[in-house]
């Protein structure tokens, strides 16, 4: 029996009925060995449950005196529980509290029941919202670990030897790539009217989840392709990039494409896909017809987003630049992601007394760098 489906007092009802049966009436029908074996459990099982209760009590007591010791307000325990961050209540508590809704009674069970944190509600449909509107976030190898990261990816691996019996076999020489992930802020300031207030709170954190999250994302998704100001932290300034230089005046060719997925070690094919942006897939690369007269491109009629290029999954993704009508095949998982801050929000009402507004600002932090780089190949043009 597990702990959490019982109480003490349930664990007392079920103690009695057992002793009950080991009295003189009923030991000739019963093995008596079994059932004070299975008392004994249930008795190591209410002491569990006991040391338990004590435990929570002790804690609510030291928060109950650190509370008092500061000058906060203090609590009832139906209350703290109610506002745990993974609660619906704390949840629409932190969002009246954006909006400047809260009474006098709501504003201090909120004092005194949080640190402004972003409930767990909200934080995963932030998260979601991030993941839908960039593309890459959910390609690459993305950690959700606070602060500076140091992350050990796969260097150079080597074969096995065949070796005779008994001979002296030397350690291989695989290596390992470190891949240190720091932390840049990505930030987003709205302004609204006062009237937000007036919003249902499922409007107002809907609302907040698209301005936000939807921006953030964007930025972050630009970031891991375009952004080479951090070394090699962008995949399309990441050194060791193989490109191929298009210059046919009618563009990209069915050979061109078979060039590039030719220089992508098999090794990587399984979890290879494509990456281009929406205008290069269907302005240059689904107009292209193999030695057949067959489209190489076959789009997703189901989901109508992407498809499979020579047989590779596509990622339509509209942070590809366009200027050179990149086209990357390669194995994004190997390009590693942290976002060691999901977003944070604060409001500021004095920013806006003179338009009557609020300012709200998101905050998140991230960075991302390829691990290796002979996973990711790339295909460009000279020719528009």
């Amino acid at each position: 029996m597990k702990f959490d489906e019982l109480n003490v007092e349930q664990l007392e009802a079920r103690l009695a009925l057992l002793t009950d049966e080991t009295g003189e009436e009923k030991r000739e029908s019963l093995d008596n060995d079994a059932l004070e074996e299975r008392i004994s459990e249930m008795e190591a099982i209410r002491a569990e449950l006991e040391a338990r209760r004590q435990a929570a009590a002790d804690m609510e007591q030291k928060a109950d005196e650190v509370a008092q010791q500061s000058g906060e307000p203090i609590i009832e325990r139906e209350d703290r529980n109610m506002y745990e961050i993974n609660t619906k209540e704390y949840r629409d508590l932190w969002i009246r509290n954006l909006q400047g809704n809260l009474n006098e009674e709501e504003a201090r069970a909120y004092s005194a029941s949080s640190t402004n944190a972003v409930p767990t509600i909200v934080s995963e449909k932030f998260f979601e919202k991030m993941k839908k509107l960039a593309p890459m976030l959910s390609e690459i190898t993305l950690l959700r670990v606070a602060g500076n990261l140091k992350f050990v990816a796969e260097g150079v691996r080597n074969t096995a030897t065949k070796k005779t019996e008994n001979s002296v076999l030397d350690a291989s020489a695989d290596t390992t790539v470190y891949v240190q992930l720091g932390g840049f802020e990505f930030m987003k300031v709205i302004q609204i009217s006062r009237t937000a207030k007036l919003m249902a709170i499922d409007a107002f954190e809907g609302w907040l989840v698209d301005m936000l999250a939807g921006d953030i994302a964007r930025k972050i998704d630009d970031y891991i392709l375009n952004d080479g100001t951090n070394g090699v932290a962008a995949i399309e300034f990441s050194t060791g990039v193989t490109q191929i230089l298009n210059t046919a005046a009618t563009g990209y060719t069915y050979k061109n494409v078979c060039d590039l997925i030719s220089l992508l070690p098999a090794a990587y094919d399984a979890e290879a896909k494509f990456l281009v942006n929406k205008k290069t897939l269907y302005g240059k690369i689904s107009q292209i017809v193999d030695s057949n007269g067959n489209p190489i491109f076959v789009p997703d009629t189901i989901t109508g987003i992407g498809g499979r290029l020579m047989g590779y999954p596509v990622v339509v993704d509209d942070y590809v630049t366009s200027a050179n009508n990149a086209l990357y095949l390669g194995k994004w998982t190997d390009v590693v992601g942290n976002l060691s801050e999901d977003i944070h929000v604060d409001a500021d009402e004095s920013a806006g007394f003179t338009s009557n507004a609020i300012m709200y600002r998101g905050l998140a932090v991230f960075d991302s760098k390829p691990a290796k780089n002979d996973g990711i190949v790339r295909l460009v043009s000279t020719t528009a």
